[in-house]
């Protein structure tokens, strides 16, 4: 009876240590990690030296057996799931938050910051709290722009603008509406050609915004380019024109221009 209400109680241990873990801080979250790991292999150890102790003895072992296996299982689980990588952009950020609130300019192991994965999230409420704290510096307003347009938020674009971000801006030799052509992001593309993004300017490898968006295999963006003025006769560094670049049928009869009777030079 004894040892099932030790059982209890440090179940009981390992169950607060989970909330913890999910309420608190990152700091917070490793060492609740590491003490129940230590709890749940303590627990095994010492069920499975009484388990062996009772055999000799020809007493039950099965219940002690079922207790230690639950407490391993759990603990590694636990273990496992905290060594995995996040599988979203929303869990990075609710992490990112709690540790670097104070601070959402500092820079991560993949050089990201609070700021730019809000922009990547379209948080425009977390972004307006962060720029009153503190302004942004300017790379990471283009960082933050880009992040938005890779999530196609024109909001996060539009709060990110007020700030002084050009819809010409580039980052690492690539403009904004380049990004957004590569990502098939419609709404960003529209919002940065309204803004003044040149349709046809050119990245650092001499690629248009229409080229890109053939690479991406996004229909809807050559589409949209093409309504905006993109220009099909451009060619990139390689000399290659966006057609050359079809994935599909439609996008080719969108990007290669009808032949007139006279014969046009492609």
């Amino acid at each position: 009876m004894i040892k099932e209400l030790v059982h209890i109680f440090f179940l009981l241990v390992v169950i607060a240590l989970v909330a913890l873990r999910s309420t608190g801080g990152e700091d917070i979250a490793n060492r609740a990690d590491l003490w129940i790991f230590v709890i749940c292999i303590t627990v095994t150890l010492v069920d499975a030296a009484l388990a062996i102790a009772a055999s000799f003895t020809r007493r039950p072992v099965l219940g002690k057996v079922v207790w230690g296996g639950a407490f391993f299982v759990l603990g590694c689980a636990l273990w496992a799931v905290r060594a995995l990588p996040s599988g979203g952009e929303e869990d990075v950020y609710n992490r990112m938050k709690q540790q670097w609130a104070e601070n959402p300019y500092a820079q991560d192991d993949e050089g990201e910051t609070l700021f730019t994965r809000a922009a990547a999230l379209g948080k425009v409420a977390e972004l307006q709290r962060m720029i009153q704290r503190q302004t942004p510096p300017a790379d990471q307003l283009i960082a933050a722009g880009c992040r938005a347009v890779e999530g196609n938020h024109v909001a996060a674009l539009e709060e990110l603008a007020r700030l002084g971000l050009s819809a010409s801006s580039a980052r690492d030799g690539v403009p904004l509406l380049h990004a957004a052509a590569q990502y098939g992001r419609c709404d960003a593309i529209r919002w940065l050609v309204m803004r003044g993004a040149a349709v046809n300017g050119r990245d650092a490898e001499g690629s248009t915004a229409l080229i890109q968006a053939a690479q991406s295999g996004s229909v809807a963006a050559v589409r949209l380019l093409l309504e905006l003025g993109a220009d099909v006769k451009l060619r990139d560094g390689t000399g290659l024109r966006a057609e050359d670049y079809a994935r599909s049928g439609e996008m080719h009869d969108l990007l290669v221009p009808p032949v007139n009777s006279g014969g046009a030079e492609r």
